[in-house]
């Protein structure tokens, strides 16, 4: 109530202190003046997406990668988080895709597979609740593809992209993984 008296405040003083404010003028000047106060807008209350802190992505997963299987990493192979990535829109200027870059190293033989590392990785994703958070908490809400650059021992060797939200409903139980597997999209490496 006290806002909207407050608007017209300054009418109701120059009504006031005005001697004669009959002239057209005067009276379109004064009610423009409460139209502009009136319709000013009031700043956003709404906070933009923080700058993503990519490293901390690479951290949360890596603690959710490495040193977690011992067996896989002793037999198999072992993989790690080398970087993430927020890519812009080249016309928007706006965060579109989350990378994320995985090397695997193969201990007896050659199984580090894009396919198998992007496996290894949906498993760190959804290890519980609170790791899919953790990393969704970081990517602004503008982003709407996952991609996933596969390494071995530091050679590219496969992308597989899927729609980020395949990746958050995967990890709080809303698909599951044959639904997951097949959506991803593989692609060879390029140099």
């Amino acid at each position: 109530m006290l806002k909207r008296i407050s608007l017209f405040m300054p009418l109701i003083l120059m009504i006031a202190c005005a001697t004669d404010i009959s002239d057209p003028q005067v009276q379109a000047a004064v009610i423009g003046s409460l139209t502009a106060t009136a319709w000013t807008p009031v700043p956003s209350t709404l906070t933009p997406t923080p700058e993503p802190n990519t490293s901390k992505i690479v951290e949360v997963l890596n603690s959710a990668m490495v040193g977690t299987d011992p067996l896989l990493e002793t037999v198999d192979a072992k993989f790690i988080v080398i970087d993430a990535r927020v890519l812009l829109n080249g016309f928007t200027k706006e965060a579109t895709v989350i990378s994320i870059h995985v090397d695997c190293e193969w201990v007896y033989s050659d199984s580090c597979t894009a396919e198998s590392t992007f496996v290894k990785l949906m498993k760190a994703i959804s290890a519980d609740d609170k790791m899919i958070e953790r990393v969704a908490g970081q990517i602004p809400a503008t982003v709407h593809t996952f991609e996933m650059l596969a390494f071995d021992r530091m050679k590219p060797n496969g992308v597989i992209t899927i729609p980020w939200n395949d990746v958050l409903d995967f990890s709080r139980g809303k698909i599951n993984g044959n639904q997951l597997g097949s959506r991803i999209i593989h692609q060879a490496a390029s140099p």
